[in-house]
């Protein structure tokens, strides 16, 4: 039997660019979440500069329902945007993200905290998605220029489970869908302990995927480059100031 979520523990990040269809079901089942296995907690949705209504609906979901926080982006900036503007205003011990697709079920979560005693973060892989040959390709590229680039592999495809104190300190700063490789990066090198699990992953409930359009492809790629000139620097300030 897996063991229940301590009370009062976890907030859960949800970045939301024109997903008006697909997140009322998504919110209600992170709710059932929150309010049968965590006994607290709190649901954080950052719209991201949506145009169809995802802000207006955001804020009617936050009117309606205790523990939905909303917060706005003027401008669609980035999943990375989003995530890092509900880092900060996250209140719990845990911190994880959710999409507002409705592809991941936060029901998954409770495989994270049966190995959350061990570990300041918690990665996933998908155990049962089938990628098209352009997505895998994609995937396999992002992989070997994050090893290359940054010199450190990423193990996580999906969601990730995160202690707040920890990840307060990681500095993560990327705007893309990179900020999701840079933090477990960032606590693979700052020495956190880090453990993978498997979960499984769903058909999104309405709209379509934003994560390969041109657009997204060529920000993470170049914040990538970015990230590696940051961490750069960020060594030599270390040995400047006669750190490690």
């Amino acid at each position: 039997m897996v063991r229940a979520v301590k009370p009062e523990s976890l907030s859960i990040v949800m970045a939301a660019f024109n997903e008006v269809d697909a997140l009322p079901a998504c919110v209600a089942r992170n709710l059932d979440f929150l309010r049968t296995r965590v006994n607290g907690g709190e649901l954080i949705i950052v719209d991201d500069g949506s145009t169809d209504g995802t802000g207006a609906l955001i804020d009617a979901l936050a009117a309606a329902e205790p523990g939905v926080t909303a917060l706005h982006l003027d401008r669609n900036s980035g999943m990375g945007a989003a995530l890092r503007r509900g880092f900060a205003q996250a209140r719990f011990d845990w911190v994880t993200i959710m999409p507002a697709d409705g592809q991941i079920d936060p029901f998954e979560l409770e495989t994270f905290f049966e190995v959350a005693d061990r570990a300041d973060l918690v990665t996933s892989l998908y155990s049962n998605r089938q990628y098209s040959l352009g997505r895998k390709v994609l995937s396999y590229g992002l992989r070997v220029l994050t090893a290359v680039v940054v010199g450190t592999r990423a193990r996580t495809e999906g969601i990730y489970l995160v202690r707040r104190a920890v990840l307060e300190t990681l500095g993560a700063s990327s705007s893309s869908f990179l900020l999701n490789l840079e933090i477990p990066i960032r606590a693979k090198r700052g020495g956190h302990r880090v453990d993978t699990v498997y979960m499984r992953v769903h058909e999104r409930t309405a709209g379509h995927s934003k994560a390969t359009s041109t657009r997204r492809v060529l920000q993470t790629f170049q914040e990538l480059f970015k990230l590696r000139i940051r961490m750069e620097r960020e060594r030599l300030e270390r040995l400047t100031r006669g750190g490690t």
